[in-house]
């Protein structure tokens, strides 16, 4: 079982109380608290860190109102200041996204990274392109990184662009691809299913890193269920998650052990 972190943004803004909407301008502004960060994460016991970059496409910092130019720069340093840490505690590091942006893509892979992950792909159109692009841009710079793809999904297991990802989870298996998954959603009937479906037809690893709504109980138990029916191999937090769910969750490993 490999351990990620949790969500950034709801450690940034519920544990740091920084208002900034754009938390991927810190890796630029303070890198020194990403940086802390990612070190208190590694405390918890995670194995792996996911760099502060999800949200540096251009799309997204236009959002925010913030210079869109500075795409390329923000995930650079996102994914620098996270490799730095994680090989300090001989850790892997995770570069994420979810657009297809080529200055995020390019800023990710050049902050080289260990790893890439399209996470919280609502979209299976904007998903392909996503995957393309990065594989195009690796090709471009002579690069090939493990990737890990993670979707998110409603309660019936289904994409935000309507499709259920039991039926179409197969269009983004290559050889570039480690593992499947769900994330950004919250544990249902339909996701099980869809994880199951996964892990049975599949050779890859499994991951599930869910939302949470404060309750840690809640979210240590529901992760620990797909362990015991072992259809998942990778588990961490995302949304409305921080330090103290990622503790109690590798406090519960250790009580099994």
């Amino acid at each position: 079982m490999i351990l990620l972190d949790g969500a950034m943004g709801t450690t940034i803004s519920n544990i740091y109380k920084i208002e900034d909407k754009c938390r991927e301008k810190l890796n630029y502004t303070k890198p020194e608290l990403i940086n802390e960060i990612h070190e208190k994460y590694i405390a918890s016991g995670v194995d792996c860190l996911k760099a502060n970059t999800f949200n540096c496409s251009k799309e997204a910092l236009r959002n925010y109102g913030e210079n869109e130019e500075k795409a390329y720069e923000y995930a650079f340093l996102g994914a620098e200041i996270c490799r730095k840490v994680a090989k300090k505690y001989n850790k892997k590091s995770i570069g994420t996204f979810c657009l297809p942006d080529k200055d995020q893509i390019d800023g990710i892979l050049d902050g080289n990274v260990d790893i890439i992950m399209i996470e919280t792909i609502y979209n299976l159109n904007k998903g392909l392109q996503s995957l393309n692009l990065v594989k195009e841009r690796m090709k471009e710079k002579k690069l090939k990184k493990p990737l890990m793809i993670s979707f998110a999904v409603n309660k019936d297991g289904k994409l935000y662009s309507g499709e259920k990802l039991v039926d179409i989870y197969e269009n983004f298996i290559d050889d570039y691809i480690v593992s499947i998954g769900i994330n950004c959603s919250e544990l249902t009937e339909g996701v099980i299913e869809a994880l199951k479906k996964i892990k049975k037809e599949t050779n890859l690893k499994v991951s599930f890193h869910p939302n949470s709504d404060g309750n840690i109980k809640k979210f240590v138990k529901d992760i620990n269920r797909l362990l015991k029916i072992k259809v998942v191999d990778i588990v961490g937090g995302c949304c409305g998650t921080d330090f103290d769910h990622i503790k109690m969750l590798k406090m519960s490993f250790e009580e099994k052990l």
